[in-house]
């Protein structure tokens, strides 16, 4: 063999390995779970204001330091300005819709509506676990778009129905939010109570998220706030048992019709994450973005004084309203600009530039290795 030969070997030796390690890495970089976090009313505005409320600098969230970023439209079928029953449709079906319409799309006869498939459903036919955690009404729209399929997503009758009839697998495993009253006086109509419906359906029901650690299938309903953070671990610690993985979305509320409300729940969320971060493991994609944005705005402030304090005098001063704050003010409600899309994990490189709210569906589809259904 001449050196040339001998030089060609190695180099195609060395090749087979690059490629061989290449393949071995896109295999190990195949997520397992996927947690999605959807800040809902949580746009760029929310974001920053809500970072700065908190910790006085820039930039200073968690969110802010994934590493991959994108901006997504947010912009519903019939409308430019998106309410969250379109919002969460898309992300969770790849599919735009009208507003007020969750996971089902118009037919185009008489007000008809067809059902879309959810990356939920997609989990529940591979056999993962799933659960669906926020901390506002469990039969709302963003909660109702990853597991219901109605036209009108004010029907919480329809929608708790189907929260127990689901089409594929068991159904939602671990649902954790509010609405206890609602869930009683739905299923009143049908001469039953939550507690019944909710066990002839294999669940463990009650009000206090602890209960999460000691069932595989919960419903925690209630008409309270609770804390985050230890509701979202055990959810995690329950679904991470099942060998084929999980998928998990956490809803929390960033609407800032109050704002220091809202942007409270902005530090909430941001806290979850980064526990979730340090807990869930690198075989997670992690994906947070907000279904809409909203009408808020930072437009004052002094650096080197705690901008709460700011906010909180302008509040005390005569007259003064959310609208006319100098500091942080509220201008109507949804609004149509593109909203944060931030990522960790296994598929999170797909995550960049522009692109369609709908795009994070086929996200979720391609970290896991699923095909889109036709």
């Amino acid at each position: 063999m001449t050196a040339f030969q001998n030089t060609r070997r190695i180099l195609a030796g060395a090749a087979a390995l690059l490629l061989s390690g290449t393949a071995s890495h896109a295999v190990a970089q195949e997520a397992r779970n996927v947690i999605l976090f959807i800040g809902d009313a949580g746009g760029l505005p929310t974001l920053n204001a809500g970072g700065i409320l908190a910790n006085d600098k820039p930039q200073s969230l968690f969110i802010h330091s994934m590493p991959y970023v994108g901006l997504s439209d947010t912009s519903s079928l019939n409308q430019w300005v998106t309410d969250s029953g379109a919002g969460m449709t898309a992300i969770m079906t790849g599919r735009k819709t009208n507003n007020a319409m969750v996971s089902a799309v118009p037919t185009g006869q008489a007000g008809a509506v067809a059902p879309v498939k959810t990356f939920l459903e997609y989990a529940e036919q591979r056999g993962l676990s799933t659960g669906v955690m926020t901390n506002m009404k469990i039969w709302d729209a963003t909660p109702a778009a990853t597991f219901a399929h109605v036209g009108a997503r004010k029907d919480k009758d329809e929608i708790f129905r189907q929260m127990l009839k689901p089409r594929f697998g068991d159904g939602v495993d671990i649902l954790i939010g509010k609405g206890r009253a609602d869930a009683a006086a739905s299923f009143a109509k049908q001469q039953t109570t939550p507690e019944q419906a909710f066990a002839a359906a294999g669940y463990r029901y009650g009000e206090d998220t602890a209960i999460v650690r000691d069932a595989a299938r919960v419903a925690v309903l209630r008409d309270a706030d609770f804390a985050p953070i230890p509701a979202v671990e055990a959810t995690i610690a329950q679904l991470a048992r099942n060998p084929k993985g999980y998928f998990l979305m956490v809803e929390w509320d960033m609407h800032t019709d109050d704002p220091k409300k809202g942007l409270g729940h902005v530090r909430e969320m941001d806290e979850m994450i980064r526990r979730v971060s340090q807990i869930a493991g690198k075989d997670t994609l992690i994906l947070f973005t907000a279904d809409h944005s909203f009408g808020l705005r930072m437009s004052g402030g002094t650096r080197g004084e705690p901008l709460a304090a700011q906010y909180d005098a302008e509040v005390a001063k005569p007259g003064v309203t959310d609208a006319t704050n100098d500091v942080i003010s509220v201008h109507g409600g949804h609004t149509g600009e593109e909203v944060i899309a931030a990522a960790s994990g296994p598929g999170a490189d797909k995550v960049h530039g522009f692109f369609p709210n709908t795009r994070l569906f086929d996200v979720m589809l391609s970290a896991m290795g699923w095909k889109p259904e036709k």
